[in-house]
C-alpha cells in the first residue's frame, strides 16, 4: 500500500501542477475580482450588485463554510446546494487527480446540481423573501443608481409581498 502510495502521488501532484498551469490564471483573475467587487460594493454576487436581488448562488460562500464546520442545518437553511457541491468537488478532484479521468457522470450531475440550485431558489425566495438572508433585497445597487423609479417600483413589489 506504500509502495503504491509513494508511486501514484507524484502523478497526483504533476496532475494539479498541470491544472494550475492551465487554469491558474484565471483563478487569481477571479479571486482578485472578488476582492475587488467586495471592496467596492460590499458584495461579490452580480445579480445583488446590479438589481439589488439574490441570484440562486447567494450564500453559497457561508453555506459552505458551515458545512465544513459541520454547522449542516445552518449550510442547508443558507443555500441547500452547497451539500451538493462540496460532495461533486470530492468525487470530481477523486476523479480528476487520482483516477486521472474525467468523468461524464459528473458533468450531468453539475446539471443536476444547477437544476436543484434553481428549484430550490424559486421556492426559497417564494418562501423567506424579502425577511430572511440571503433571500433579501440589497438597496443600493446600480439600477437603483441609474433609474429613478427603481426603488419605488420595488418597495411596492416587496410591500405587496408582506
Amino acid at each position: 500500500m506504500r509502495e503504491k502510495l509513494g508511486r501514484e502521488l507524484p502523478v497526483v501532484v504533476r496532475r494539479i501542477k498541470q491544472d494550475i498551469r492551465q487554469h491558474g490564471a484565471g483563478v487569481l483573475a477571479v479571486v482578485m475580482l472578488y476582492f475587488l467587487l467586495h471592496a467596492i460594493f460590499d458584495a461579490f454576487c452580480l445579480s445583488v450588485i446590479i438589481t439589488g436581488f439574490p441570484c440562486p448562488g447567494c450564500g453559497m460562500t457561508r453555506a459552505v463554510l458551515y458545512l465544513l464546520r459541520g454547522q449542516l442545518m445552518r449550510s442547508w437553511a443558507l443555500n441547500p446546494a452547497a451539500v451538493f457541491w462540496v460532495i461533486w468537488a470530492v468525487c470530481f478532484a477523486f476523479e480528476r487527480y487520482i483516477r486521472g479521468r474525467r468523468s461524464k457522470i459528473l458533468v450531468w450531475v453539475l446539471y443536476g446540481i444547477g437544476l436543484f440550485m434553481i428549484a430550490s431558489y424559486l421556492v426559497r425566495m417564494g418562501m423567506y423573501f424579502p425577511n430572511r438572508p440571503p433571500y433579501v433585497y440589497t438597496r443600493n445597487n446600480l439600477l437603483s443608481k441609474l433609474i429613478p423609479f427603481y426603488e419605488e417600483m420595488v418597495r411596492h413589489l416587496i410591500a405587496g409581498r408582506n
